[in-house]
Parts: structure tokens; sequence; C-alpha cells
């Protein structure tokens, strides 16, 4: 032990603070990165370089600061030969300092280049939009070409004539729509902005509408009807009628059947004669998002009695009912079953919407048949997160 000791006591003292560095470093700066090619883009720009050829190079550097005065970096390891400057949100000239880092902290001699940003893509999506009169709001229509990650941000005009902030709408879709709702069937200005990542922000567009009527139908008249061909969806401890009680989002609150070849249906009696806008349907939610018995391809049809129904065909499940609609679910991201983004996330959380046509509005309805015929990932089984119905109330 007292050699031990010693030993560290020597080895210690032979030691000394500057001798400290990183491993294969050196104290020379690296050399000066050579731009080959500046390549304008919207909202930012390209830089292509060859970087010095120092062993110790760690990485390249570019330092800017954007229109609003605030300082940003931008790192690339030393294998990569470009860098991306973005975040700008208005045209104009920018200088951007890139150098080179190695091992030991030092730096190369600072090129200054000059960078000229294209226009950003929010300002393209504001141009394009368009509003139109929906059930109990607006519809706003977009195009975003280079799918940018933006949010349609929408406030109304009140009564005393102030802007009041309302609802935001995340999407990198390159040509979709959303619609706000939950509003009167009175004259309103919507107004609308679109803010990327970044936190630029356009400005504003307005539209006057008046939306349509759009009555909740109220779902504490709901039940099961139990038809031949039915399912069931009160299977593996859960219960039909959860896919009514106001909770979703949640892969442990659903309906449920049991694993048969598809297609599954279900029958439901609203309690009360209905003409039918709309609905959302929202998926068994968690780990089972876009997989598991999710429905994918779907059909509902309609009655307003049960009256003189004729005999049951299997091969025909709608035989005797008012086809309402063919419907297919749509995933933002694309991306295979098992893999979910957060834009996935959102978008079944607000609840997949759907309209029925013209001519499904007119129909008078009291019950509704729903047929699942191809549950997402191809699974066996059908499971309904929730249902709810919009349109208009007879009695």
């Amino acid at each position: 032990m007292k050699k031990i000791f010693y030993l560290l006591i020597i080895l210690t003292s032979g030691c000394s603070e500057e001798s400290h560095q990183a491993f294969g470093s050196d104290n020379n700066p690296p050399g000066k990165v050579s731009i080959t090619s500046i390549e304008n883009v919207p909202g930012g720009a390209i830089i292509k370089f060859t970087p010095p050829s120092d062993e110790d190079l760690l990485y390249i550097s570019g330092k800017y600061k954007n229109e609003k005065g605030e300082n940003k970096q931008v790192i690339v390891s030393a294998y990569i030969d470009s860098l991306n400057i973005n975040g700008f949100g208005k045209i104009g000239t920018f200088d951007v300092e890139v150098s080179a880092f190695d091992l030991g902290s030092n730096q190369s001699e600072i090129e200054i280049i000059e960078i000229s940003p294209l226009e950003a893509p929010i300002h393209d999506i504001l141009r394009s939009i368009d509003g139109r009169q929906d059930f109990g709001g607006i519809n706003i229509s977009y195009e975003n070409p280079s799918g940018a990650n933006v949010s349609l941000n929408m406030s109304v005009l009140n009564n005393s004539g102030e802007l009041e902030f309302k609802e935001s709408f995340y999407t990198s879709q390159k040509k979709s729509s959303y619609s706000f709702r939950g509003y009167d069937t009175v004259a309103t200005t919507f107004v609308i902005y679109v803010e990327d990542q970044w936190g630029n922000q356009t400005e504003t567009k307005s539209f006057e509408i008046t939306p349509l009527e759009d009555t909740f139908i109220d779902k504490s008249f709901w039940s099961v009807v139990s038809m031949p061909g039915d399912e069931s969806f009160s299977e593996y401890g859960f219960s039909a009628n959860q896919i009514w009680d106001g909770s979703w989002s949640n892969q442990w609150n659903c309906g449920h059947t049991n694993f048969l070849s598809l297609p599954h249906q279900l029958t439901l009696d609203f309690g009360q004669r209905v003409k039918l806008n709309r609905f959302k349907l929202y998926q068994r939610g968690g780990s089972e998002l876009y997989k598991h018995g999710n429905p994918k391809i779907f059909e509902i049809y309609g009655r307003e009695t049960l009256d003189n129904l004729p005999i049951y065909d299997p091969n025909n499940p709608g035989y005797g009912w008012t086809l309402l609609g063919k419907f297919e679910s749509f995933k933002p991201s694309g991306l295979p079953p098992g893999s979910n983004t957060e834009e996935d996330y959102l978008f079944q959380d607000n609840g997949e919407d759907f309209v029925f046509s013209f001519e499904s509005q007119t129909k008078e309805i009291r019950y509704i048949r729903f047929i699942n015929i191809e549950s997402w990932n191809n699974q066996m089984v059908t499971v309904i997160g929730e249902l709810s119905f919009w349109g208009g109330v007879i009695d």
C-alpha cells in the first residue's frame, strides 16, 4: 500500500494544468473553410463548402443574425459539406460567418458571406388560402408545396370590434383544408394568419361568413340495437357505450369486437329523428393509433324506422338501408402502422371530420349502421374510440 501511495505522488507531481487538452488536438487553428456555392432558398440558404483537411477538425459553424436581430448558429460535423441556414421570415441580405473548429476548440479564420433568402413559405400559403361557408363555421383550404411545418391561426372580430383569438391548426400537408367550427348562424368575420416553426408570422386575411346550422346530436339518447349480422362491440372488457361516452385518445376506452373476418357492423339508435351534416370518428388512441382495429375504410347507412326491414343478407349488409357515404381514414404523416408523428396524434385527438353528401343531408334518420370494411394494418378486428354526429334535430 505504501508503494502505491508513493507512486501516485510521483505521477501527480509530474502533471500540470497546462498539459490538459482534448486527445488528438493541438494548439494550431484549423485551415479556412472554402465556400463552393450559395443557394438561396425560401426562408434561408444552403451554403456548400470544402472543409479544411486538419486531422483534428471537429465541426463547421455558421453564425448569423436574423431579421429580428437574434443571434443564431448552425453547426455540422466535419463529415458534412453544407450548412442549411433557415428561419428567415422576410426577404433581405444577411451576413453569415463561416468557420471551422477543432478538438482543442481552436477556431479558423472566419469567412463572411452574404445570403439573400427567398420569400418564406408562410406568405405563399397565406395567398393560397380560401375560406367558404361550412357547418358551424368556416372551411379554410390552403396549399403548402414545400410541406413546411406551420400553424393556421384563427381569430374572430367580436361585438366590440376587437380581434379575439380562437384556435390554431398545425399542419405540414402540401394541399388540404381545415374547418374551424362551433359558431352560431350569424355573419362572422374570421381572421387568419400563418406562422412557421421559427415564430415568423404573415399579415392577416379576413372572410365574412355566415356559418350553416350545425347542432350536436345529443348522445344521452343513444343505444345499441342488436340486429342480425351485427358484431358485439363489448368484448375483452370493453363496452359499446364507450363509443359515445365523451372520452377518446386512450387505448383503454373504446368499443372492441372479437377477432373475426371483416366486415364488422354496428347498429345505433339516436333516440330521435335527425338530419345529419357530418360526423367525427375518434380512433382508439395511445399505442394503438392507426393500427390494430381502427377503421380505415368504412360505410355508414341510415334509416328513419326499422319497420318492414328485409331479411338480412350477409352478402349485402346494407340492403334495405340508405347509404349515407363511404369513407376512408387519413393519416397526415403517411407513415406505416406503428410509426406516428405528433401531427398524427393531434389530428386524431381533434377527431377525424367527415361530411355527408348534400343528398344524404336531406334524409331523415333515426338509426345508423356503421360497417367497417378494412382496419388499419389489415387487422381482423374493429375498435372505435368515439363517434360524434352533427346536423339538425327534427323531433
